[in-house]
């Protein structure tokens, strides 16, 4: 909130200027009347007004148009100026930029989607695109556009996000600022007339105690206003009402100004006694107090002098109406946006300025040429009464059409005994023509904006290519002013988030996503201001075509071929944004497909079933064979062993069959030997052993048994007795 002259005490080094109001008036007046009246504003304001004139159609003075009248030449305008700025303003309503903001950290840098968000929230509910694109309008007309960023408290306490588009001609800058978009100025002033005189009030009420008077609201220091400005003859009688006798107008109107503007003042970078990492930068008073403390506690302090910009704001009337500092530290809250730089003039001038006289020129080389055909005979003869027609009535009225016949007495036409002769016409000046041509050409000439930008072509059968490149050599002409407009949206980007920081409240919802089926989360500022991070503003880059997002897709179209196969969904729905479809198209188009990613299709299900039960069919089939597969290994190993089993047997046969033939052995006496009895225990116990064997084998062939079937085929596989 802004101070009045008196209650402004606060604030340090800020205060010391304000603590003599008159003096500091008196300062501000002086630069606003220096820098409004200086050489090249003066002149600029001139040719602003003509330049809007030649936009609107208005490209012939007063002068031209009686010394036309005396002539008795007809008036011809035709607006061939206006095209070309709609042409060039075109070209950013087609391609407008995006604003994001880039934490400044170690590391991989990712854009802030709260704050760029926000960004696009606080845009949003002021139409600031359509107010910045009637601002770049001005800026190609007469070379400066202006807006205004701030918070409206009027209707919502709050504070409602406001971008407006200002007048040029009501704004004055500091003449000696030389860089695009004014951003090396010191100061600048809005000059509002006709403000109603409630309003005024309303705007500075001053101290109850001592409330201003109505005089006072009125800048009558500014003195006359330049030649084509409303006739505005306010002055400070016309408000004293005691002395007039008069009783209050709603109606009367005073001037304002508004003035912003930086100033340097003494500061101090002091390491904190607390935390020594710490640099803390203080103002005169914050420094005395801080030095008292580091005394009292017998203690020093370790610091250094500088300066640091301090933004202060003031409305001027006929006295100094309110004072305090500007809404948003570190920036004035009207930003500009300049095309071409006068180096001799130190202003800024558009595309209009260089085709004022070809369009001059091509009107007056058309009324010249309109005359000409008016007041060139057509055919006429001078004639002696009765020697020449055959009827004078009738030839005088038929003469001069070249669709009748006249008749002519016999022996009028001399020459070789002729019959009859055509009509003379009248011989038009053909450099009229060839003039008057080259005056309409010079339109593009100097602008240059080609007719390929207009929408036409140059030469019949002109390829698709050739006009391309065309259309972007034109852009690459009208480049510097574009680059005035993305410079203007960093500018006003910073300014926008100073604003957001500091003035919207925490919990605001704000909108992301698209127009449609938009998603609306709270402002939660302690997550993305830490107080320490500091954050770039990024633009995207000018257009180098007359449809960026048709250059874009007609890119993709060449490599989405190649890699289309490849692409998840999700990056198909990345894509789609840059396509030239309209918004409600993508968003319909997007919505089918992730509907169709969520809800089963009957025709991909089908699908899916089948491949299901060929997958199953397979894996059957597989399990199958495999069993069989084991079966017939576990049968052969079954044989192996028995044949193993069975030559064991018949090796055990034979041993006792060769045992039990064989004769008594005889000692060296040729006595029978002892242990015969040995070998007969051996073979009952292995007559024992086969018949135990022989049991237990009939026993399990005579048990009941029961199949074993592949679950999913249905054939055997094996056996196993019952109940195991």
């Amino acid at each position: 909130m802004l101070n009045d002259a008196d209650s402004y005490q606060g604030g340090g080094e800020a205060s010391e200027p304000v603590r003599d109001a008159e003096s500091l008036f008196r300062k501000l007046k002086r630069f606003v009347k220096a820098d409004r009246n200086s050489k090249g504003q003066v002149a600029w304001r001139k040719e602003a007004r003509e330049d809007f004139d030649f936009d609107a159609g208005e490209q012939l003075t007063d002068d031209d148009k009686a010394i036309l009248q005396d002539a008795k030449r007809p008036i011809v305008i035709f607006n061939r100026v206006g095209t070309t700025v709609d042409s060039v303003a075109g070209q950013e309503v087609g391609n407008r930029q995006e604003v994001q903001f880039l934490p400044r950290r170690l590391g991989v840098a990712k854009k802030n989607e709260l704050l760029t968000s926000a960004a696009k929230w606080f845009r949003q509910q002021c139409d600031a695109e359509d107010e910045e694109s009637d601002a770049f309008r001005d800026l190609v007309v007469c070379g400066m556009g202006w807006t205004e960023t701030r918070l409206d408290y009027e209707d919502n306490p709050e504070g409602d996000p406001k971008v407006d588009r200002v007048d040029p001609l009501e704004m004055v800058w500091d003449s000696g600022a030389k860089k695009r978009n004014l951003v090396d100025g010191r100061r600048l002033a809005h000059i509002r007339r006709d403000v109603p005189i409630d309003e005024a009030r309303a705007l500075c009420p001053g101290d109850p105690d001592r409330p201003f008077k109505d005089a006072d609201y009125n800048a009558t220091w500014l003195g006359e206003e330049d030649e084509g400005e409303k006739p505005h003859h306010n002055d400070g009688e016309t408000y004293n009402k005691a002395e007039s006798g008069e009783d209050g107008d709603d109606d009367e109107c005073v001037t304002l100004v508004r003035v912003q503007w930086w100033e340097r003042v003494p500061a101090y970078l002091v390491i904190d006694p607390t935390n020594p990492d710490n640099i803390l930068q203080l103002g005169k008073d914050e420094f005395e107090q801080l030095s008292q403390k580091a005394k009292l506690a017998g203690g020093k302090l370790r610091f250094t002098k500088t300066t640091r910009k301090v933004y202060r704001q003031a409305y001027l009337g006929n006295v100094l109406l309110e004072v305090g500092d500007a809404p948003c530290k570190g920036h004035f809250s009207f930003k500009c946006m300049t095309g071409k730089r006068d180096r001799n003039k130190n202003t800024f001038f558009g595309i209009v300025r260089a085709m004022k006289d070809p369009a001059r020129w091509s009107n007056k080389w058309m009324s010249q040429t309109m005359h000409i055909m008016n007041t060139t005979a057509k055919g006429g003869v001078a004639v002696e009464r009765g020697q020449f027609f055959d009827n004078d009535a009738q030839g005088e009225q038929s003469w001069a059409h070249q669709d009748q016949v006249t008749y002519l007495k016999p022996g009028a036409l001399s020459g070789s005994n002729p019959k009859m002769i055509a009509k003379p016409t009248s011989q038009f000046p053909q450099g009229s023509f060839e003039l008057m041509q080259y005056a309409v050409q010079s339109h593009r000439d100097v602008s240059g904006v080609n007719v390929e930008i207009l929408g036409m072509q140059s030469s019949a059968g002109q390829a698709a290519s050739l006009d391309l490149q065309r259309k972007q050599s034109a852009l690459t002409i009208l480049q510097p002013l574009f680059d005035s407009l993305r410079r203007y949206r960093k500018e006003q980007g910073r300014l926008m988030l100073y604003i957001i920081e500091h003035y919207i409240p925490d919990g605001t919802l704000v909108k992301i996503e698209g127009p449609e089926e938009a998603q609306f989360v709270p402002l939660i500022k302690k997550d993305a201001f830490d107080g320490k991070t500091q954050y770039d503003v990024i633009v995207d880059q000018s257009a180098t075509s007359a449809n960026q997002k048709e250059l874009t897709w007609a890119m993709l179209q060449q490599i989405l071929p190649v890699i289309g196969k490849m692409l998840p969904p999700a990056t198909w729905l990345a894509l789609l944004k840059y396509s030239p479809l309209p918004t409600s198209a993508q968003k319909d188009i997007s919505d089918s497909i992730e509907k169709s990613q969520q809800q089963a299709d009957p025709e991909q299900a089908a699908r899916e079933a089948d491949l299901k039960l060929e997958n199953d069919k397979a894996q059957a089939k597989i399990a199958n064979d495999k069993a069989q597969s084991d079966a017939k290994i576990e049968a052969m190993r079954r044989e192996a062993e028995t044949k193993a089993q069975l030559a064991r047997e018949a090796a055990q046969n034979d041993a006792m069959l060769k045992a039990l033939t064989a004769p008594a052995a005889t000692g060296p006496d040729g006595q029978p030997e002892q242990g015969g009895g040995d070998v007969a225990a051996l073979i009952m116990g292995m007559m024992n052993e086969m018949r135990r064997d022989m049991t237990t084998l009939a026993q399990a062939l005579n048990t009941p048994k029961k199949l074993i079937r592949d679950p999913q085929t249905g054939e055997v596989v094996g056996i196993a007795p019952m109940g195991g």
